[in-house]
């Protein structure tokens, strides 16, 4: 009788079993991965290739230049050609504050708003009918070591008149490099005086004060820049001393600068978690910015006119929506908007400017394209158009006048 057998092959020993599901689950890993990583790629380009077609003429335009320009310099022109590229990108994408910087000037931005500057420490400004007459004169300088005085009127520089100039075409006549020496002669109780300087780097402060009298304090900001929040924090601290009861708060002709610099000098005047502003953009939907800490326990009476813009607007319509601040003078200039800037890489190392958010006051309001209406309107005289606004005479500025009155009012 046959018997018929059958064999079993046994079953893998588990270990074994375990080492090639292993296998197989790491192999299956990596082509996903492979895969996911090839369809990015793929949806990626495709993206850029959609949303970047039209920058295809641009490459298409240096391309024919590379091929067919005979002046072509390998370095030099593609530098140029794509410096011009971005530069006219920033100037057509319709926000009149926008602007593309190389390396160099951005640096040269960075320098001048730090308040630093190679020169001979002075500030000049255009009294009409080639009257040059310097109306600031900074400590620690060569003009200030050399004996040079506010008043003096500039009539030669290096040997060339004033007379015929601009002030601009002026003030070119003067060198402006590290150890350059200068000759200007100036004009002083109807004597010409001469005098030699030597530039070197010397800084300009953002801030001017004094006392006017009657216990009234003077501060004029220029500009939110450089080390301003410093500045104003030593000129409060030294009227205080000086026995300041009232103040007056200066930002004719400030252009604006740093929103962080505004909201800390908002928070010396203002009462601790009041809102300065609020700050609204396509990425963060609303930022608010309050005060921290107490601020001074003044009547403050603000100056404002058509150059007080941005950032001394910001400051003006927090202090006057939170009730701390009246102003005086002219509609403010208008400008409800902040710019950010951004790095460019790339091998370019260059820096493009453009407007990113929008502010608006306590009240809720975005200034831009309206400004801000004084408390009172008061016209300065015309014929004050070309001073600058610490050489104006106080017995000539009617907005002063006006804001001191206030104070004194306020006493009565």
């Amino acid at each position: 009788m046959e018997e018929t057998q059958f064999t079993f092959e046994p079953y893998p020993p588990e270990p074994r079993r375990r080492k090639r599901s292993r296998r197989i689950s790491v192999w299956l890993c990596l082509l996903c991965i492979v895969l996911a990583a090839a369809f990015a790629v793929l949806f990626t380009s495709l993206y850029y290739v959609r949303r970047f077609s039209q920058l295809q003429a641009v490459s298409e335009a240096v391309e024919l230049v590379r091929k067919n320009y005979f002046f072509f310099d390998d370095k030099t022109t593609e530098e140029n050609m794509v410096t011009g590229a971005l530069k006219g990108l920033s100037a057509h994408m319709g926000d009149d504050y926008a602007e593309y910087y190389t390396k160099a000037e951005y640096e040269e931005l960075l320098s001048s708003n730090s308040g630093n500057f190679i020169g001979m420490g002075v500030l000049v400004s255009d009294m009409g009918d080639n009257n040059f007459v310097i109306t600031a004169v900074y400590d620690n300088t060569p003009a200030q070591e050399a004996g040079i005085l506010v008043g003096d009127q500039l009539i030669r520089a290096n040997g060339e008149p004033a007379k015929g100039k601009t002030l601009h075409e002026f003030l070119e006549l003067i060198t402006h490099e590290e150890g350059d020496v200068n000759t200007v002669v100036v004009l002083r109780d109807g004597q010409e005086l001469s005098f030699t300087v030597t530039m070197r780097q010397v800084y300009s402060p953002y801030v001017t004060y004094k006392m006017l009298g009657d216990g009234i304090g003077y501060i004029y900001i220029s500009g939110f820049h450089g080390q301003v929040v410093r500045e104003v924090k030593d000129a409060l601290a030294d009227l205080k001393v000086q026995g300041m009861q009232a103040l007056v708060l200066d930002v004719r002709d400030d252009l604006g600068g740093s929103l962080n610099d505004v909201c800390d000098i908002a928070d010396l005047f203002l009462p601790k978690n009041q809102v300065i502003t609020t700050v609204r953009s396509r990425i963060n939907k609303e930022v608010v910015y309050r005060t921290h800490s107490d601020g001074v326990d003044l009547p403050i009476a603000m100056l404002v006119n058509g150059n007080s813009a941005s950032a001394s607007e910001l400051l003006s319509g927090a202090l006057k929506d939170n009730g701390v601040a009246k102003l005086f003078g002219t509609q403010t200039y208008g400008k409800g908007i902040v710019q950010t800037f951004f790095d460019i890489n790339f091998g370019r190392d260059g820096t493009i400017k453009f407007t990113t958010d929008a502010y608006y006051t306590p009240a809720g309001v975005c200034i831009q394209g309206t400004g801000i209406t004084p408390d009172e309107i008061v016209e300065l005289p015309e014929s004050l158009t070309y001073y600058s606004i610490p050489s104006i005479p106080y017995e000539s500025d009617t907005q002063l006048q006006a804001a001191v009155a206030y104070l004194k009012g306020m006493d009565q």
